[in-house]
């Protein structure tokens, strides 16, 4: 079995996960759909809980710049391999805006630990080799 086996199977993100963004200063660049990641870790690892979890290390706000507050989230992935048992920690840190600055004012999120948690995960799974590509 090669050590690329999981690294090939799951590198490429199928066009149907993929979408444009179309404003704002990530114009241009690509959105992948997060649940393609959880389907994907649950596709090569089993359901959540049993073939792949996470736990939450940290969340923080940190002070930005003009007012703004961003949210932090730490996590360590862990996947579980039949033969081999549960793996070390994975890391992953992920963030988002809390108090974003914007032409109107200032906007909170209510989603932000959320929508950073999802990043952390996205994080920690490219060093599985999901969404390098």
């Amino acid at each position: 079995m090669s050590n690329l086996n999981l690294w090939n199977r799951v590198k490429e993100v199928p066009q149907e996960a993929k979408k444009e963004i179309i404003g704002g200063r990530m114009k241009g660049m690509t959105d992948i759909n997060p649940v393609w990641r959880m389907k994907t870790l649950t596709e090569q690892f089993g359901p959540c809980g049993f073939g792949w979890k996470y736990e939450i290390l940290d969340e923080r706000l940190e002070n930005g710049a003009n007012g703004e507050i961003a949210a932090f989230v730490k996590i360590n992935l862990y996947i579980h391999h039949a033969d081999m048992g549960w793996s070390e920690a994975i890391p992953g840190t992920g963030g988002n805006v809390f108090v974003a600055n914007e032409k109107s004012g200032l906007r909170t999120s209510d989603e932000c630990f959320k929508m950073a948690l999802t990043d952390a995960i996205s994080v920690a799974c490219k060093a599985l080799g999901i969404e390098v590509s």
